[in-house]
């Protein structure tokens, strides 16, 4: 009996351990989609009354950190707003967006329907990059890194600074 009460506890730390590093992975992501905003150029941003930061489907991990870290905040005059997109429709309306693991390749038609929309796609696949990615997060030697593909960046007409290009490991 003591020795399942101690494998019950132990096994709820294991879980409460990996929930908490999980955690810590979607923290360092929204800093860095803050610091991406800083580095990258949209067209049009000066008129930008709203700037929307998507995240499809319901990755709360990554919604509840984004929102603490940038909801609220600006870019250049727009005020930022994250939201939760689930259609074709919402994609269009983001500036940014956010596509958890897993879900970059079911989304490919709806991705593809963007077109030169000015969406910065940010996607988290480690065993490749997505076709339609601009950022592509990879855990490297335990530490989170990102790939930039610049010619789609360009084709969206959205200019990434030469220092977030530098920092990117292609």
């Amino acid at each position: 009996m003591m020795i399942k009460r101690f494998l019950g506890i132990a096994l709820l730390c294991m879980l409460f351990i990996n929930i908490n590093a999980q955690t810590a992975v979607e923290k360092v992501e929204a800093s860095f989609i803050a610091s991406f905003m800083r580095y990258v150029r949209w067209p049009q941003q000066e008129s930008m009354k709203t700037f929307t930061v998507g995240v499809y489907g319901n990755d709360h991990a990554i919604l509840n950190e984004l929102n603490s870290t940038v909801n609220g905040k600006s870019v250049g005059y727009a005020k930022v707003n994250v939201i939760e997109v689930s259609s074709i429709e919402d994609m269009k309306n983001c500036q940014v967006l956010f596509i958890p693991k897993g879900k970059s390749g079911r989304l490919k038609k709806d991705l593809e329907q963007l077109g030169n929309h000015a969406v910065m796609t940010v996607t988290e696949e480690q065993a490749y990059t997505p076709a339609h990615s601009i950022i592509n997060f990879r855990i490297v030697d335990n530490k989170l890194t990102f790939q930039l593909n610049s010619e789609i960046a360009e084709q969206k007409n959205i200019v990434v600074s030469s220092k977030l290009a530098q920092m990117a490991r292609n």
